[in-house]
This record gives C-alpha cells, structure tokens and sequence, in this order.
C-alpha cells in the first residue's frame, strides 16, 4: 500500500508513527474501558421468530418429487493449504489491522510461533497485538503463542532470535532485531520462513500442537552462531514477569517458565507459561542476563522479570552444516509438562513436521469443498478458512492434563480435549455456529470446555482467556454460545450444567463480570443508563441472549416450562429502550425518562458499546417482526434499513472516511452489524440482502495485508466471509439460517459427527449465467417458499439447490 507505516519510516517521515499512536487507543478497541465489575445478569427471550427467519415450520414447502438425499461430487485431489496465504489481514491502518500473525500452527493449536516485528525498537499497542504488522521495518524474532486477530496485546511469550554473538545491546527490547524483505518471506500454514538480512540467516518454523519447531541456517559458518531467549517480551509494550530459566549445557536444553501479563490476562494475574527448548547441536557457550540486564557468561541459572539467556554455536568446523534447530514445547501447568510434551514429536524431523501440518491442514479445510467461482475468491475462501481455524486454544497438555479456572490441574477424559481462549462477544455470531456445522464433535468438547471454566470458576466466563476471566466486552455471550450447540443437537457436554450456569447469569449478580446491571434489568425491564456503562448494549445482548435460554429451555421439556416462559418474556426487554421522540434505541433511566438529550445517532456515547445508535438500532434480529412494528410496518424498517446502508456506502466513498477514524454507520469490522444486511431478508427484502452481503464481501475483503475489514477477532470476520461465500447465514439461538446466493457454483460441507459420520450437504446452483440474486429454492426436492432453511431439515444432510436470476426476483418478498 503506498504511504505505509513503512514505507514511511524507511523514508524518515513520522506522520504515519504519530497517526499510528494515536490510533493505538482507538483498535484495541476488545479492552473493554466500561467493563462493569458489579457484574449483573440479564435476560432475553426465547419467543418471537416471527419476522426473523427463526419460525420452526419450514413455511409450507411443495414436494417436487424427486432429488432426495446428498448427491455426491467426484472431487479432484486438490491441495488446499497451497491456495491459503497466512499474510492476508497481517497489516492495515487504524481500525483496518487485521492483527493477524503469518507464523505456523496447527488447527486449533497450542504453540503459534510466528514472527514479531516493529517500527526498528518501537512496537505500538495496535499494531502489535499478535506481535506481527506487514508495514513494520524489522523482525525483532519469534514467539510462541497468540490469539490470532485479537484487539488487545496478549501472549507472546518467550522472544526467541537467531544472531551472531552476544553483547549487552541485544539483551532485550528487540535489540538483536533485524530489517527483512518481504520478497523472502514464506507464509503457509503450518510453516513460516524469512531471511534476516543484517546478520545473514535464514529463520524457518513449524509447528505441532504443542512444539514449536525452528530451524536456522547462517549464510556464514559463524563461530559464534547465537540463539537469544528474552522472557521478558510482550507484544504492544505489556512486558512480562515472575520468570525464571536453567540451562543443562550438557544436554542442550533451556528449561523456564514466564508470566505473560498481557491487556487481558493482566486482569487474572498473569500468565504462567512454562517451556522446555531443545538444541539439536552441542553449545560451544552460553549465559544469561538479569533484571538490570547485565551479560553474565556461563550462568546457568536466573530468575526476574525482564531476563533471559543466550546459547552459542560454533559453525566454523563443519561448513557444510550450518543450521541449528530448536525445538521448543509449551505447557500451562508444569515444566515437567512441557518437558512431555516433546515426545509429541516421536523423532520427525523438520521436514515431517512440516509435512504433517499441512496435512492435517489438508484435512479440515477439506470440511468444506467449492467448485467453480473466481479464483480469487476461491483463495480467499480458503484463507478464511484457515483463519476460523486457529482459535480456540487447545489448552491440553499430551498428558491430558491442563490448568484449570481454580489454578489447580485437572485430567480430561479420554479422547478429549479441553479449550481455552474464547473471544465470546465476537464469536458467538459467526464462528459458533460454523462449528456446530462443520466442526461438530470438536465443538461438543469446546463447550464442555466453558462449562468446566464455570464448574471450576464459578461462573461462565464472558471472554476466557488462559486460565482466567477476563471479563471482556458485555453481555453473556456463552448463553448463546451453548443454547445454540444444544439446539443444532451438540448433545455430549453436560446439559443440565451448562444451563444452571446460563440461568445464574441471567438472573443473579455473579462475581465474575458477568450481566452487569442484571438486578435493575430484571426489576425495571432494561439496564438504566443512569446506573450502568453500555446501557442500551447491555440491554439488546441480554435480550438475544435471553431467546437463545428460552428456546434451549423450551426444547428440554415440561421441567424447564417456567424458565422458558420468563427468557421468552425477558427476550422482548430490548422494546423498553424505544424512543418515540427520536425512533431509535437510546439509554432509558431508572426513573423510566429516556436519556435522549443532545441525542445524535451517529455519535458515540456512553450508551452503547463500540458503536452508536445507528448500529444498534438493528441489534435485536431474534425480534425483526416487533422491530418493523416499531417503525410503522415492514415496509417503513425495510426503508430505513436502505437508507442505513446508502448512507454506509456513501460514507465510506467519501472524503470524511478515515480508517483512523470510527464508521457511525454499517461497520463490517464492529460485530454488532454484522447480521444487518440479512435483516432484508427478515423484513420481506431478500434481493437487497444480496445486493449489500455483496458489498460488504468485496468492499471490506482482499487478497493483501489490509484484506481483513479489521481485527479478525478469533475468526469472527473471517467465519462471516466463510458464510457470505457458501450461501447461508445464522441467526444464533434460533432453529436455522438464511440463504443467499453462494459465490461457487457448488459448495459441499461436511456436517458429520460421531453419531452421522457421513452426513453432508451440497449447496448447488442453476439457472442464469452471473445469476447473484435468489429466484427459488428447493431441499430435497421441496420447494422452500422463503430464504431460510431449518437444521431440522438440514439435520439428515442433503441436497439444496438454488435457482439463480442474474435481475432481482420477488422470491421471498412482500
């Protein structure tokens, strides 16, 4: 991009640093400034699909006769890791970083190494908060773990830089850094390779689920071939503490724990993060550095906060060989773990290594097949993919053992897997609902998962991070997560716990920021802006939330009739913030008065969270029909839902855009708009749903560093693009999802699990050639008289076909 952060730098401007430090309070924008600590609990409803495409019934279908069950497609080899590139959304300006780091990983792995760069020694908040930004001038090294697009400095542990020789200069704060060039740099999944040009080395990585593998080659048979471990680096200036390191020279061994102190896990105390790193040839020096970061040459041993500890080479008599690997496993309970955890590696090499983790990479982006379309967006796809893919955190040491929400440490059971590492108010929109599509017996255990924080914790948590709560962003947003898994029938988690801690949050204060201000909501019927930061958010989030519990409680029978009664009820809370002086959603206070003075609806305020009442005046899509009913009628929403996103697409084309800057109106990168333009389809309008997921799709999303409309946030952006391209979307806690048009000619989507191993649905389409707007669909031969289709239907697999017109059609309107 020209004018880069970069390219700024090389050429000695500071304009762009200036806009970058001022942006860094702006992007991080997951650190929750309002996060209320009397945490509360609110309720939403489980009734009132009319309107939203959440009915049960599938809108009297006609049999056609004919096309049942999953029609199966002779698919090609194909090598699908080959069409991702892990740089996409590695870079960007202000609210565009997509704060996505190009290092190796497994799917779902625990050890992430990748690259850490910065602006020379500068890093800033924003830029760096997987460590990693496509515009920055030099690598400062590699680290170990990450939560790949999170909008808030965290992990990062243990720096770890190639280099020749070891003075005090490099002891820390990127001083071994080094400027590189893109044209060799190599990003793919599962491997990551780049030249540091100023001390001549070629840095490869790659990864299993838990060992980070590295491999360094210097152009040079150096005699003092160097590798530095700083255990003091944090990504975005959050430093570490509490470390401490030995060396076994003999063995070639480093054996430490750091504590991670990131923007998040700061708030639980911390991080301990233990590793064992082994050298694959004999050192011919070592030593370490202390808190003043004072050289001490053959130290063996020490312990601070700001330390770390140097291994040395001798290349000089064997020309021939001048590579060092390294292998290095983490663990989140012991050193001893860490040390087992090396095992996982069964003596493969490098190469097998890497082999292996694009295999298992092969593996789960062939969960989903696409045949035909542009080829661009055939790669986009993939990468997309690939990016829903990397979060949640396997949290399970090879043992089975794992650092629990009580500090203590537990045993999974056999054959599974226990996560940590969810970005909920995020995630539960677009990447929940994917897994219970096509990572179905994963999921069961990820749920499991938020369970046992809470069974381990006290509470479900809002934002776990680690071995903590965090108690990011609002709303309780594991409520959904696992109403939503129970009605797409993920059964194998415990249910009837899981719901007691849904219930406890949406009625009780719990000491865990869980709903804040849930005492006042459930008295008065919102959340008083007089009394509570984020009122009307909280308000809308509760109310969804509460749809998602009563219809989960609904669906386990007579016992439950009460509470799905009162989440049905409560679902329907979000109608108490509408203001008939200005038609729109505003903070309303306890005395019942709306908060509406000097209102503006493209202002932020302390009202609503990240957003403003533009954004949130569409944030009840459970309730669309009462939302129309509000405006005068279907057609007045549907009017004002035209106009919202003319005003988006005028606004974004024109001089007042700033990507440094907040978007007042549709933000494809602010998760509350993320479900808006299917409110078309909703509202009676599916032709205007096409037109703008369109735009939305190719406006906000590319091949390049900037191709990510912001931070990734876990996966949220990038499962979005994952649903706009096959041609459904999710409405969560209801029972199905709306079609649009698919941008391939035929998706295919593994929906299996371990009671439907060979379950599958084809998305295929017909009709005009360039067809993008929906003319009819059909379900095993049924013909659908609207855009929706049930899991229900969905549950046995099958075949969904799509007739295309290249013109809008009235299918689906009124």
């Amino acid at each position: 991009m020209t004018g880069t952060i970069a390219g700024m730098m090389r050429a000695g401007s500071s304009s762009l640093i200036t806009a970058a430090l001022f942006g860094a309070a702006l992007a991080c924008s997951n650190e929750d400034p309002g996060v209320d600590t009397s945490a509360g609990g609110e309720s939403e409803t489980a009734e009132g699909e009319a309107g939203s495409g959440g009915e049960t019934d599938t809108g009297g279908e006609t049999d056609t006769g004919g096309e049942d069950g999953f029609e199966p497609y002779p698919w090609p080899e194909e090598d699908l890791p080959a069409l991702v590139d892990p740089l996409i959304g590695s870079g960007g300006v202000g609210y565009t970083v997509g704060t996505m780091n190009p290092g190796a990983s497994v799917p779902f792995g625990m050890v992430k190494p990748g690259p850490d760069s910065g602006y020379g020694p500068l890093q800033v908040s924003f830029t760096n908060c997987t460590g990693y930004h496509y515009d920055q001038t030099h690598l400062w090294g590699f680290s170990h773990a990450r939560i790949n697009g999170m909008g808030v400095p965290d992990y990062g542990p243990l720096l770890i830089t190639p280099s020749v020789g070891m003075d005090a200069s490099k002891a820390g704060g990127g001083g071994a850094r080094s400027l590189y060039d893109h044209a060799e740099e190599i990003a793919e999944p599962g491997y990551y390779a780049v030249s540091l040009l100023e001390p001549g080395i070629y840095a490869e990585l790659s990864a299993s689920t838990r060992v980070a593998r590295h491999r360094y080659t210097w152009d040079a048979a150096e005699a003092e071939a160097t590798v530095i471990f700083d255990l003091g680096y944090g990504p975005g200036n959050h430093p570490t503490t509490a470390a401490s390191l030995e060396i076994d020279a003999e063995a070639g061994i480093i054996r430490g724990v750091t504590t991670v102190q990131g923007g998040y896990s700061k708030r639980f105390g911390g991080l301990p993060t233990y590793f064992v790193a082994r050298a694959s040839r004999p050192l011919t020096g070592f030593g370490t550095w202390n808190d003043e970061g004072e050289l001490v040459d053959a130290s063996a041993s020490v312990d601070g906060d700001q330390i770390g500890a140097w291994l040395t080479f001798d290349l000089s008599a064997s020309p021939d060989a001048l590579g060092v690997e390294l292998d290095v496993a983490l663990s989140y309970v012991s050193i001893a773990e860490a040390e087992a955890n090396l095992a996982e590696l069964d003596g493969q090499g490098f190469d097998d290594t890497r082999a292996a983790a694009t295999a298992a990479w092969q593996g789960e982006l062939s969960r989903v097949r696409v045949l035909g379309g542009d080829e661009s967006w055939r790669r986009q796809f993939y990468a997309a993919l690939y990016r829903a893919f990397l979060a949640p955190t396997t949290f399970t040491d090879a043992s089975g053992s794992y650092r629990g929400f009580d500090d203590a440490v537990h045993e999974v059971a056999d054959g599974h897997t226990y996560y940590s590492d969810f970005s909920l108010w995020d995630t539960y929109r677009t990447i929940h609902p994917l897994f219970n599509l096509i990572q179905r017996e994963r999921h069961a255990d990820m749920i499991q998962s938020l369970v046992t924080m809470a069974d381990q914790g006290g509470d479900l948590p809002k934002w776990p991070l680690g071995i903590g709560y965090t108690g990011g962003m609002l709303g309780t947003s594991a409520d959904l997560v696992l109403a939503d898994a129970y009605l797409k029938d993920i059964l194998d988690f415990d249910v009837a716990g899981g719901f007691a801690h849904a219930r406890a949050h949406a009625l009780e204060v719990r000491p865990h920021a869980g709903r804040g201000g849930i005492d006042r909501y459930r008295e008065l019927g919102w959340v008083a802006s007089d009394e509570t930061s984020s009122s009307a958010s909280r308000t809308l989030e509760f109310a969804h939330a509460d749809f998602a519990l009563g219809r989960w409680a609904e669906a386990m029978g007579a016992d439950y009739a009460e509470d799905a009664a009162l989440f049905s009820a409560s679902a329907h809370n979000w109608q108490n913030l509408w203001d008939p002086e200005t038609e729109y959603l505003v903070g309303r206070r306890a005395d019942g008065s709306f908060d509406n003075e000097d209102f503006s609806p493209g202002v932020w305020n302390d009202h609503y969270s990240e957003g403003t009442a533009y954004h949130y005046l569409w944030a009840a899509p459970h309730d669309a029909d009462a939302l129309a009913e509000l405006m005068g009628g279907r057609e007045a929403a549907r009017a004002r839902l035209s106009d919202y996103f003319e005003l988006s697409a005028e606004f974004l084309d024109g001089p007042e855009y700033d990507p440094i800057e907040q978007i007042p109106y549709y933000w494809q990168s602010n998760e509350p708009s993320l479900h808006d333009a299917y409110l078309f389809t909703a509202l009676g309008d599916p032709a205007q749903t096409q037109r703008w997921v369109d735009w939305a799709r190719e406006r906000w999303y590319d091949e390049g560093p900037s191709g990510l409309p912001g931070n990734d946030d876990a996966g949220t952006m990038s499962a979005w693009l994952v649903w706009a391209a096959i041609g459904l979307y999710p409405l969560p806690g209801a029972d199905g999802y709306w079609i649009t048009a698919p941008i391939f000619e035929r998706v295919e989507i593994d929906i299996s699990d371990p009671d439907a191993p060979e379950r599958k649905l084809a998305i295929i389409t017909e009709g005009e050639a360039g067809g993008r707007y929906l003319a009819g669909a059909r379900y095993e031969g049924v013909e659908l008289e609207r855009p929706w289709i049930t899991w229900a239907q969905l549950r046995e697999g099958g075949s969904l076909r799509l007739s295309l017109s290249a013109t809008p059609t009235d299918f689906g309107a009124d």
